[in-house]
């Protein structure tokens, strides 16, 4: 018999292996990691590509406005994503369904805003023009993703699917602000499909890696429970 106050032999053992750990700042606060990626982003690819050649034409407000709506909406996301892992704090299926229908509507309201404001002779982008754009945007939006995944991922998101599609999502409009200000392609085909593709691709792998690693801990925990006495 145990004396009184010791606690049974089961969770001594797991009251052994407990280590102290430090608390994660709060979701906006770890979101800055990938809002300082989108002002890099923002600065560099004018500086290293040069400023899209019509800026003056379709005005300083829709081109650098307009990217930096799609940041500040791309870092708003991946916040979202973050407070998928605070229990009693996550927004749940349907706001996060929402949340990515909104920051969807935000990208082609910027590229229907960039064809309207667009003069004549602007280019619309063909094939060629398209996949250089789309791999350009891509390599813009792939750290952000990798950042944006590793902070939710590493703080045990309640619905990983979920919040990998708002990481997603957020990257891509974060990739697709920067590399607003350099594209010269003016045409609605060209920024829906290149463009928003890109986005929907992030979105998308956001999503599948979420689930990967959500059935990757659920046969973590099958395989702890089988092992236990």
């Amino acid at each position: 018999m145990s004396g009184r106050g010791e606690l049974p032999e089961r969770l001594r053992a797991v009251a052994a292996g407990l280590r102290p750990v430090r608390p994660l700042p709060p979701p906006a606060r770890r979101a800055l990691d990938v809002a300082l990626w989108g002002v890099v982003a923002l600065l560099a690819a004018p500086l290293l590509f040069g400023v899209r050649r019509d800026a003056e034409l379709l005005g300083v407000v829709l081109t650098f406005g307009a990217a930096l709506l799609e940041v500040t909406a791309g870092v708003l996301l991946v916040a979202l994503a973050l407070r998928e892992a605070v229990p009693g704090s996550g927004i749940g299926r349907g706001r996060a369904a929402g949340a990515l229908a909104a920051g969807a509507a935000v990208q082609a309201a910027v590229a229907l805003l960039t064809w309207m404001g667009a003069p004549a002779h602007a280019g619309g982008g063909g094939g060629h023009s398209g996949a250089a754009c789309a791999g350009m945007q891509g390599a813009l939006g792939l750290p952000a993703l990798a950042i944006a995944l590793f902070l939710v991922l590493r703080a045990l998101p309640v619905r990983p699917p979920w919040a990998g599609a708002l990481a997603g999502l957020g990257a891509g409009l974060i990739a697709d602000g920067a590399w607003h200000t350099v594209c010269p392609m003016c045409g609605l085909e060209h920024l829906l499909v290149w463009h928003l593709g890109v986005t929907a691709v992030m979105t998308g792998a956001g999503w599948l890696l979420g689930v990967a690693w959500q059935r990757r801990e659920e046969r973590r925990m099958m395989a702890g429970m089988r092992r236990s006495p």
